[in-house]
């Protein structure tokens, strides 16, 4: 996967168009943006930063598809890895993904379940 399939998977994520103007004005690009990715151009470090910020990933990520947190605290387990990326990529999870360094898959899915607990008490 090259840079400009995972901004359309970043932005399909979001429920976003990769190449409608509303999409490019929310990110804060021009619309051409995306069609010279698509033709094998990567952007600028500082449309990379603002495409980290608006999709909450790194940089790293968009450039080599890596998340360097996630290599971090997984190693080589591709499902840890893949659970990781997907808690990396929701807002709201967010704050979890960052306090889960060097936590165990184990670990991880019981937080989640317990503030999802929580969530369901808060809302009775």
């Amino acid at each position: 996967m090259d840079f400009y399939d995972r901004y359309c998977q970043l932005c399909s994520r979001k429920g976003l168009k990769p190449h409608s103007k509303s999409t490019a004005e929310l990110i804060g690009i021009s619309n051409a943006a995306a069609q010279r990715w698509k033709q094998g151009n990567r952007p600028n470090a500082e449309t990379l930063e603002k495409l980290a910020k608006f999709f909450g990933v790194s940089v790293e990520y968009l450039v080599t598809g890596y998340e360097p947190r996630a290599r971090e605290v997984v190693g080589d387990d591709p499902e840890t890895e893949d659970f990781l990326q997907l808690l990396a990529t929701r807002e709201d999870m967010r704050m979890l993904f960052r306090t889960a360094k060097g936590a165990r898959k184990e670990d991880i899915e019981l937080a989640v379940r317990i503030i999802e607990d929580l969530r369901r008490r808060g809302d009775e």
